[in-house]
This record gives structure tokens, C-alpha cells and sequence, in this order.
């Protein structure tokens, strides 16, 4: 009995976290945008691009 009364808070607080974690905050997008300004790959500029639409 007392595993379930465990079980529940877990799995609620775990169902709300979730998708809180879904979207990048301020500094993962700079941090992202220094990236790419870095990367000196000829093709990333399309992948970049990829990525953005895919992203939305």
C-alpha cells in the first residue's frame, strides 16, 4: 500500500517535468547561434536550416 501512495507523486511529477523540457531556453539557443557562427563546415549552413524548420 505504501508503494503505491510512493508511485503516484513520482509519476504526476514526472508527467508535469516533462514537457517543460522540451524547449531550449535563452542561453541554449545563443549558445547554438555561437556554434554555428564557429562551424566552418561548407554544408552546415543547410543543415542549420534543416534543423530550424524541423524544430517549429
Amino acid at each position: 500500500m505504501k508503494t503505491k501512495l510512493l508511485i503516484i507523486p513520482f509519476a504526476l511529477l514526472t508527467l508535469v517535468a516533462m514537457p517543460s523540457c522540451r524547449e531550449k531556453g535563452p542561453g541554449a539557443k545563443i549558445g547554438d547561434k555561437i556554434d554555428d557562427a564557429l562551424d566552418q563546415r561548407p554544408a552546415e549552413g543547410i543543415r542549420d536550416a534543416v534543423e530550424d524548420v524541423t524544430n517549429k
